[in-house]
């Protein structure tokens, strides 16, 4: 499938904008004289327009195509980006009302997680249409691999270019995007379309996608406690300063990213079942984030998160693959986009409990993950045990 590499590097450089931003987030909050609480709606905002249109782009693009939606989604995202680039870049040096700065970045940020909601259903079930079902895990695994590598480079980066002001990474990022809508629109072929509207669609709460809609909601939720609390915990818990604390967080997601890509490369290469991948995978991040919790040093917190990275290498390409396995042929665009909904919700709800509980102690939130992560293994092995009845 040649077009699993245009999709990977588009991936790459829409990924690694928005990784960039985290690196420096919680500087920003702080420099703009703002509350963490502030950030957590910030993000909130992005994934509740995430979970209303995932599921709208999924099922556009069975109709209409997959390229004129990754286009969409893609542009949009740099659009969106440049904006919010632009704004704070003016706003560090003379801090506007909280208030401005508030409603500037949820209206931003809220048009990029819409805007980048297109891009992982779309991308899914366009691998979907061309690879068949028991190779689908690996390619999607390949996709995911692509961004662990933006995980890797571009927090680091844009922790090093925050050395020169907290707006310089996000002009250095805001491009990307830009560049990715180039390449699709120039290399990614157009295919016919052969779904046609009056067709029946997956159902918000289709059973048949309980299982991965509930593995989605949670990896997720993992994944943006995370990054919200990251920022604010490394300053916080070690006792740095606002730019040592970019670039301390900067590392560590790059550590993550190592550890997602690495997960990732296995699971491409081996053959597992969707469902194994679930129950190893939630197992593995709850050993990581207990590890967190425990943490008394950057070494032991670089170490956890990269157990838990481990675990979500795994969790990811399992409940993508079945987003698409589960169904037929004209729904998995639609599939795709609902369990990518759920996804959408944990952004919502993550970072509005993990900063409420952050406020309570620095640990709250992870100790909270870990929580989840034990569901899910419990869960996941339930419907193991069942399905081999």
């Amino acid at each position: 499938m040649k077009e699993i590499k245009i999709l990977m590097l588009v991936n790459v450089l829409c990924v690694s904008a928005m990784m960039a931003f985290l690196a420096v987030v919680g500087p920003i909050i702080r420099a703009l004289n703002m509350q963490e609480w502030h950030a957590g709606l910030t993000v909130s905002v992005g994934g509740i327009l995430w979970v209303l249109l995932s599921r709208y782009w999924g099922k556009k693009s069975d109709i209409v195509g997959r390229k004129p939606i990754l286009l969409i989604g893609v542009a949009g995202v740099a659009i969106s980006y440049l904006i919010m680039a632009i704004f704070i870049d003016f706003a560090v040096v003379t801090p506007p009302l909280v208030i401005i700065s508030l409603v500037v970045l949820v209206l931003t940020r809220g048009a990029i997680g819409a805007f980048f909601s297109a891009i992982t259903p779309v991308s899914n079930a366009l691998i979907a249409d061309h690879i068949e079902e028991s190779k689908r895990t690996a390619y999607i695994s390949k996709l995911a691999a692509s961004s662990g590598i933006a995980m890797v480079f571009a927090p680091s980066i844009g922790g090093a270019l925050a050395s020169y002001g907290l707006s310089v990474p996000l002009y250095t990022f805001a491009v990307l995007p830009l560049l990715g809508a180039v390449i699709l629109y120039f290399y990614l072929p157009s295919e016919k379309v052969v779904v046609k509207k009056d067709m029946p669609v997956p159902k918000l709460f289709d059973i048949r996608l309980r299982l991965p809609m509930i593995t989605a909601f949670i990896t997720m939720f993992g994944v943006v406690t995370a990054q919200v609390c990251l920022g604010f915990f490394v300053i916080d818990k070690l006792n740095v300063d606002l730019i040592e604390g970019a670039k301390i967080t900067g590392f560590v997601l790059s550590c993550i990213g190592v550890a997602f890509i690495v997960a990732q490369i296995i699971i491409s290469k081996v053959d597992i079942n969707p469902y194994n991948l679930l129950k190893f995978g939630s197992l593995v991040g709850l050993l990581g984030y207990i590890i967190v919790v425990m943490m008394t040093s950057q070494l032991i917190l670089t170490i956890g998160f990269s157990i838990t990275a481990f675990g979500m290498g795994m969790l990811f390409p399992a409940f993508q693959a079945l987003a698409v396995n589960l169904v037929t042929k004209h729904e998995q665009g639609a599939s795709s986009g609902t369990v990518s909904a759920a996804q959408g919700m944990g952004i919502v709800v993550a970072p509005i409990v993990s900063t409420a509980v952050y406020q309570i102690n620095p640990i709250a939130p992870f100790i909270l993950t870990a929580l989840a992560f034990g569901l899910l293994f419990i869960i996941s092995f339930q419907h193991i045990k069942k399905l081999n009845a």
